[in-house]
């Protein structure tokens, strides 16, 4: 298959979508689509396509979709296609490093595609390439073919279908973009006087945060109700990260690494956990302790 014919079959599901459930079931891509069929630069670009549809515009409606129809068939092939797409995409686009597990796995699962898609990997000649991007538009149009059959079914079931319909609209409402949690972020940061960079605290917790989010009851308020989940991982957060380190404490009291560095800096997390938070003041608290005989 051309790629002009799979975004043909995209955009047709896309209509199916936003007419019976609205705008942000599969909202259009934005990403320069590939040039062509038979070159490296097209097949770039067709990935980083195949990605956006698969993990960010249809990252809610795309599996909800395939879960709808009984076949295992349809979730096996829909798996497949996504780890495919995941793989060529931190293949293409990532620096490897061949001694983390997860990105050998990424690369074996993209070049072993490659050599029984075309038979050489990597890719090379314009007929290895036009071999790569016609089998991945297949891959790619088969899991929207069966999402375009899984709308035909609720379409075809009036009483369950709408029920069906409402569901996936729920959790359209639920699936935040990752930066609508980074003012929740920069909000609870500022309760507790914390110093923060949204994005980067955001990023490890994201999934978990969205998780939550799609978990929670029709009747809670799902702001408030992260904002709670937030500040708990702030404060969480904030426990473990002293203004102070072992090198101060050797400074400071002019002792040599061990056990004494350890429990002086015991004393200092409890310090700051009661609300002591400056640097200086920790460490005048415990100069005193110290010359009191307390400071372990």
């Amino acid at each position: 298959m051309r790629f002009t014919k799979l975004n043909a079959a995209v955009t047709d599901l896309r209509n199916s979508l936003h007419t019976f459930v609205g705008s942000d079931a599969l909202r259009p891509i934005t990403l320069r689509p590939p040039a062509g069929d038979d070159d490296e630069a097209s097949f770039l670009r067709l990935v980083g396509w195949s990605y956006v549809l698969f993990f960010e515009v249809g990252r809610i409606s795309i599996p909800f979709l395939i879960g709808i129809s009984a076949k295992m068939e349809d979730d096996n092939i829909s798996r497949r296609a996504r780890t495919l797409v995941h793989a060529l995409r931190t293949w293409t686009s990532h620096n490897l490093g061949l001694d983390d597990v997860r990105d050998v796995e990424m690369s074996k699962v993209a070049q072993r595609w490659f050599l029984d898609t075309c038979g050489r990997n990597p890719p090379r000649s314009k007929e290895n390439w036009a071999k790569c991007c016609q089998g991945l538009c297949d891959e790619v149009a088969a899991v929207v073919s069966h999402c375009q059959d899984a709308v035909t079914l609720v379409l075809d079931a009036p009483d369950d279908g709408q029920s069906t319909i409402e569901d996936l609209r729920r959790r359209l409402e639920r699936s935040w973009p990752a930066h609508q949690f980074d003012s929740l972020v920069a909000d609870a940061a500022t309760r507790l006087g914390v110093a923060i960079d949204p994005v980067r605290f955001r990023e490890p917790r994201l999934k978990r945060w969205r998780d939550f989010v799609e978990s929670l009851a029709d009747s809670d308020d799902p702001s408030a109700s992260v904002g709670r989940l937030i500040e708990r991982d702030l404060l969480d957060h904030t426990a473990f990260i002293l203004p102070i380190d072992g090198r101060d404490i050797m400074d400071v009291f002019g002792i040599g690494p061990g056990p004494e560095v350890a429990r002086i800096l015991r004393r200092a997390r409890g310090l700051y956990q009661s609300g002591v938070s400056d640097k200086l003041e920790i460490l005048r608290r415990l100069a005193e302790n110290a010359e009191g005989g307390d400071a372990s």
